[in-house]
């Protein structure tokens, strides 16, 4: 008989991860993370009770790699950088499964890694000197955006976008722009009411956690009533997201047909993009957390087409600084999306000018 390998559980905890990560946590079975390490699933239950057993623990063993490396981190900033970019990396895969799956978690768990990640914030925060809070809320939010993409990015790039984020001079005053209106319009078309409501409502619950006849009762309409304007509710979610990459790709058309050159059409696609962001955080929370939920096809088309958007700000990066190998221009632009994405969905920093700061100083990192 071939013995048990001792560190089967990890093995599980590891398969686990990757599969949550890559095809989503309502995609993925108990026999499906058995066969990546090659037992049966009634080997895999004298582990964990069950997929959300297992997802708990994933959540926590990364959670006690990053402290236990940050508390052998050197005390100043640039080693207390580099050694959560290595973690992040590592573990490249948990920013998406607490954003996506984290809902999934018990309460008192859920409460127990919030804690845990604002103390890591804070820890990173105590290495920096000047506006430290929010000079460590960028950089974690590009060392967290890396779990969003598949691009190449190292330790180095990642501290190097870091370095920019230290020294870039931040606003004397900060300021805030006004993200809500004093009197917001509802709309008057059912269908756009419907898309609104499911966008809210996907963005709070989660996509599996809200019904049609929740979306329907929160526009106001009766439920049998919505399938006059939406077969299913994926086609709702995927009519939001379409919308939100068709807004942000008609933005771009109209800066890349007026611009001043390649600077130029990237700052201000950056800006762009930023503006879109902060005014539909919704839909930023449904392109990063909510679209694994989509039928495969429809997933696919959406990746491509942001993708395809992601590469054409790498091609104006690179006109506009010819200086670049080929390799570290995606990290750039990434980073800069990855604040962006990052910053714009936490309420208290919405709308402070400090984000677009942060965002291009990526870009023209040296």
């Amino acid at each position: 008989m071939v013995p048990r390998p001792r560190d089967r559980r990890q093995q599980l905890i590891r398969a686990a991860a990757q599969l949550f990560w890559r095809h989503g946590f309502h995609r993925v079975g108990m026999t499906d993370i058995a066969a990546e390490v090659g037992i049966g699933a009634s080997a895999l239950y004298r582990h964990f009770r069950g997929k959300e057993d297992l997802l708990a623990a994933v959540v926590d063993e990364s959670l006690d790699w990053l402290e236990a490396a940050m508390a052998q981190a050197p005390p100043d900033a640039a080693g207390t950088i580099a050694t959560v970019a290595e973690v992040v990396l590592a573990r490249r895969e948990f920013g998406v499964l607490w954003d996506r799956e984290g809902g999934r978690l018990p309460v008192a768990q859920r409460r127990a890694v919030r804690r845990r990640l604002r103390r890591a914030v804070e820890r990173v925060a105590e290495s920096i000197e000047d506006n430290g809070l929010m000079r460590a809320r960028a950089i974690t939010a590009v060392l967290a955006s890396v779990s969003y993409h598949l691009g190449k990015v190292d330790a180095a790039q990642l501290c190097r976008i870091s370095d920019a984020l230290l020294t870039v001079e931040l606003p004397a005053v900060p300021t805030e722009s006004a993200v809500v209106g004093k009197d917001p319009q509802e709309p008057a078309s059912r269908r756009e009411a419907l898309l609104a409501a499911a966008t809210r409502l996907f963005a709070e619950h989660g996509y599996p956690s809200v019904s049609l006849a929740d979306i329907g009762t929160a526009a106001g309409i009766a439920a049998p009533s919505v399938y006059s304007h939406f077969a299913s509710k994926s086609d709702l979610l995927n009519d939001a997201l379409t919308r939100y990459i068709e807004s942000i790709w008609l933005s771009l058309h109209h800066i890349l047909r007026t611009a001043d050159g390649p600077a130029d059409a990237l700052g201000r696609a950056v800006d762009s993009y930023l503006s879109f962001a902060t005014a539909n955080p919704d839909l930023v929370r449904l392109l990063l957390s909510e679209a694994v939920n989509l039928p495969v096809e429809q997933q696919e088309a959406i990746s491509r087409t942001w993708r395809e958007f992601e590469a054409e700000l790498v091609a104006l990066l690179r006109r506009a600084r010819p200086e670049l190998a080929a390799d570290p221009a995606p990290a750039f632009v990434l980073g800069a999306i990855g604040i962006v994405n990052g910053m714009t969905l936490v309420p208290s920093l919405r709308g402070q000018a400090e984000i677009g700061v942060f965002a291009h100083a990526v870009l023209w990192s040296a």
